[in-house]
């Protein structure tokens, strides 16, 4: 049986196919699997939500440019059907407000949500990264959503999952904005020299093995200078201001959720080499801070776990998990 949520979903996915084109009802009710008679009542909440949806004289429905707008209808309605054995469907939750989307997923996670579920927020009251640092998430701002996996890892495995959400965040942001970001290891994109998203990845053990993981992205996306704090106003950018245009929130979730999809579904070593084909790491001489102290060295490469490879100056190259690196 259809639900009613996937009736909707069919609709606005519909809707955004066919942006700005007028369809018709009986083709609209054959694609939600509804009653014509219907259309107007379900789509009358959408309307108010602020989808600009308009009916036309001659009978056919359209869909005009929407505003920062989103609903977990059109997350699902205009994805691609997953690929990867691990995500059967996308489950999006949105929230207004919350303290952490990582904290969310990782409770559901416990709870038994499969593979696939997610949570985004509009705005964040303790966002975080890693080490306990705060993530700046201003209402209606930016991007900010963590993806629960099940995937089949072994602990040693899971730096792939911060490799693998990296670069399908760059893709999504250049589907979107025609920018591509560069990737600073461990977990930060950045854009002309700036912090633009950073990703917090934590893992649920079983044995060996991840039970699941939720993967953590916080992208600046709406942000003008004054939304930052004083602290990090120097250092941080949004794709507002790297590119002069407002994007929508939805657009870039929709294009990250296919993005992560297509790099989960293929060989990890695609998705290595375009992380170093847009690293703003390799080739450079760095000094990391680690849990056994500070290593110095130049980075060359990820390993096929997904850990950094830095070589010292006696030519020794060790594989580092994690660490904070600044250059030399």
């Amino acid at each position: 049986m259809t639900s009613k949520r996937q009736q909707d979903s069919a609709l606005l996915g519909a809707f955004f196919a066919a942006r700005g084109q007028q369809l018709s009802r009986p083709e609209l009710a054959r694609t939600a699997r509804i009653a014509p008679r219907d259309l107007d009542s379900r789509l009358a909440p959408y309307i108010q939500a602020g989808y600009p949806i308009e009916f036309h004289p001659q009978g056919g429905i359209g869909l005009r440019e929407p505003p920062d707008v989103w609903c977990a209808e059109e997350i699902v309605g205009r994805c691609l059907a997953p690929k990867n054995p691990c995500v059967k469907a996308w489950d999006p939750m949105l929230l207004a407000e919350t303290s952490s989307t990582n904290d969310v997923a990782r409770e559901q996670g416990r709870k038994g949500a499969r593979s696939g579920f997610l949570v985004a927020a509009s705005h964040q009251t303790a966002g975080r990264g890693r080490l306990g640092r705060g993530w700046e998430s201003p209402p209606d701002r930016g991007l900010y959503v963590s993806i629960l996996l099940r995937p089949d890892l072994a602990l040693t495995e899971a730096g792939k999952l911060t490799i693998l959400g990296s670069v399908a965040t760059v893709d999504a942001v250049e589907a979107v904005s025609g920018l591509r970001p560069q990737i600073k290891w461990p977990n930060d994109l950045t854009a002309r020299g700036r912090k633009l998203a950073g990703l917090l990845i934590e893992t649920e053990p079983k044995g060996n093995r991840v039970a699941f993981a939720v993967i953590g992205i916080g992208l600046n996306v709406r942000q003008e200078a004054a939304d930052f704090s004083p602290d990090v106003r120097t250092r941080a950018t949004s794709l507002y201001l790297a590119t002069g245009q407002m994007h929508r929130r939805a657009d870039l979730l929709v294009a990250l959720l296919d993005a992560l999809d297509r790099r989960l579904s293929r060989p990890f070593d695609e998705a290595r080499e375009a992380w170093s084909a847009s690293s703003l790491t390799l080739g450079q001489r760095v000094t990391l801070t680690t849990v056994r102290g500070r290593k110095h060295g130049q980075a060359v490469g990820l390993d096929e776990s997904g850990a950094l490879l830095l070589r010292n100056r006696s030519g020794e190259v060790e594989a580092i998990t994690a660490g904070d690196m600044q250059a030399c």
